[in-house]
């Protein structure tokens, strides 16, 4: 989908103009991966089974596909990796995107209410949706070799809900203030390799099984589909309006 919005630009309306990147982006980079209504239910129901089958049958999951998978990890681990790694996760950590995140809706906000009002209803939302998943599945974390603390439940992946929370916003709030459409596509290939390679760190410092970090990824993508159809439903009739003090 594509924001078709008629930007306001007269006096009387005080309304900034917008790069006209921002007039046709999607919400987020997840809309470029997944475009039909098929692929948001198929992703819906690849997620279900997923929950499913680790709430009721976890152990032979994690002996087949997720110990092996944890076991070769660490024992290919190495000091310059572990610290490599501690700080890329630490970009998905809640101190950085409670931090950044409201920064990023402030400046969303400066440029376009609509975009603004859901970068930080999404950074509001994400903590909520996250517990509630995995409060419903139940999970424990893995106990094999642990890098750094991990508490709570596992299922899915915290840190990758928290990056997608994050960067995945970051193209669209970029679409408000630069008019290059491949910088845009650029930043959203750079926000997708960001979200991977934090979910994988959780796997190397030994807090989450594989698992729960596709299922975080699935979840990512499929609630990003939806926020981007909710999102441009209410930006097209609306339009951008700038905010000034």
């Amino acid at each position: 989908m594509t924001v078709v919005a008629d930007v306001l630009t007269s006096p009387r309306s005080q309304t900034a103009a917008l790069p006209r990147a921002h007039r046709h982006v999607p919400s987020s980079a997840a809309p470029l991966i997944v475009r039909s209504p098929q692929q948001i239910a198929a992703l819906a129901a690849v997620f279900a089974a997923m929950a499913l089958t680790v709430h009721w049958a976890s152990g032979p999951l994690v002996q087949l596909v997720d110990h092996p998978i944890e076991s070769w990890v660490i024992h290919h681990r190495t000091p310059t990796a572990d610290a490599v790694v501690r700080r890329i996760s630490f970009l998905g950590s809640s101190q950085v995107v409670y931090t950044l995140g409201p920064l990023l809706g402030l400046a969303a906000l400066a440029r376009c209410k609509i975009v603004g009002a859901t970068v930080l209803a999404v950074t509001a939302a994400r903590p909520l949706v996250e517990f509630t998943f995995k409060s419903l599945v139940g999970r424990p974390r893995p106990d094999i070799d642990r890098l750094v603390r991990g508490t709570g439940y596992s299922f899915p992946c915290g840190h990758v809900m928290a990056a997608a929370a994050l960067w995945g916003m970051v193209p669209l709030v970029l679409s408000l203030y630069v008019s290059s459409r491949r910088v845009w596509r650029a930043s959203a290939i750079a926000s997708v390799a960001m979200i991977v390679m934090i979910g994988s760190t959780r796997v190397y410092l030994g807090v989450h099984w594989p698992s729960d970090v596709v299922a975080g990824a699935i979840l990512d993508l499929l609630l990003l589909s939806l926020l981007d159809r909710a999102f441009h439903r209410v930006h097209d009739r609306y339009h951008c309006r700038a905010s000034h003090p």
